[in-house]
């Protein structure tokens, strides 16, 4: 198979990245369980309507997320500023608590009560039915963990098909204990990315054992990064998704989960692609071209879901000016 990225038909129906601005530690966590507790004991809507002043206040105090916030919605909806802009980026952060807080509908059981539209979900069963694991690449966007839990649902011969996600483990250890005692044990191993030889071992077990393997595709931390267009102006995407597949065979099913409405979710998935290298010599153009890929999709989805862009850290690099945007 060539470099070129190659999706396997479905059925018939259907700023560069600069770690040390982020160091994947979210300073939250005790702020998110007690929504939680909000959420079990007073339901969801008290928790809702809590956020509004929390998000007021984060708007007033919290500059870093803030700052990286206003330069998104910049690019985003260019000519925004004054008040207009700083009114987009309170309900920048109200769109990034909701989606918080709908986490709760999962930690307690309660996704019967979410509505869920699929679009693409045969792309996942045909991945894993190649026999070689599955990496799904996610973003920063909507609500990835509740697509997570989603994923419990598949079944291979029988059996409930483990998912491992990548993550940052940040949180302290108290706070941890707290989520887990409080919601239980998620529907998924997580893969500590924080040693990032370890967690490559790690990814490529999982998938020699034919497990799925969750990836955030749009944040670069402690690895190389390409850059591909997004939005107007080069900006740095991860490798490491894209050489795991390449390297192991195993195919990739970008996929996405949006809030469209009170718990009312859209489930996205494209693929599944094969990634190949073609030779040593093409293997940063082969890069770049399945980083697009993924960018272009990303891109088509942020202009779809403007406010659910969670990614609050400066993704453009520095001097990297506004385009407008066709």
């Amino acid at each position: 198979m060539s470099g070129t990225a190659t999706e396997t038909p479905a059925p018939q129906a259907q700023t560069q990245a600069r770690p040390k601005d982020w160091d994947g530690r979210s300073r939250t966590g005790i702020g998110i369980l007690i929504f939680f507790y909000l959420f079990r004991f007073l339901g969801p809507r008290f928790a809702y309507a809590l956020l509004y002043p929390v998000c007021l206040y984060q708007l007033v105090f919290n500059q870093r997320h803030g700052r990286a916030s206003r330069d998104y919605l910049r690019r985003r909806f260019p000519g925004l500023r004054g008040p207009a802009l700083w009114w987009k980026n309170y309900r920048h952060f109200l769109s990034f608590g909701r989606v918080l807080i709908d986490r709760g509908f999962a930690f307690l059981g309660m996704l019967g009560q979410v509505r869920l539209d699929r679009d693409g979900q045969e792309s996942f069963a045909q991945a894993l039915a190649m026999g070689k694991g599955v990496i799904l690449v996610s973003a920063h966007l909507g609500n990835w963990e509740l697509a997570a839990y989603c994923l419990g649902e598949f079944q291979r011969d029988g059996q409930r098909v483990m998912v491992n996600a990548v993550m940052f483990k940040g949180e302290s250890e108290k706070v941890e204990k707290q989520l887990k005692r409080a919601s239980g044990d998620p529907p998924f191993r997580v893969i500590s990315s924080n040693d990032s030889l370890q967690a490559s071992i790690e990814c490529m077990n999982a998938l020699k054992r034919g497990e799925v393997v969750a990836i955030h595709g749009d944040r670069v931390l402690g690895a190389e990064g390409i850059e591909v267009p997004f939005m107007g102006a080069p900006a740095r995407f991860p490798i490491g998704p894209l050489v795991l597949a390449a390297n192991t065979g195993a195919p990739v099913v970008f996929t996405f989960a949006n809030r469209v409405g009170m718990r009312h979710y859209a489930l996205l998935a494209r693929g599944p692609y094969l990634f190949q290298f073609e030779s040593r010599a093409r293997r940063q153009e082969n890069l770049r071209q399945w980083a697009g890929i993924y960018a272009g999709l990303l891109e088509e989805l942020v202009g779809r879901y403007p406010l659910q862009w969670h990614n609050f850290f400066l993704f453009w690099a520095a001097g990297q000016q506004v385009r407008p945007r066709k």
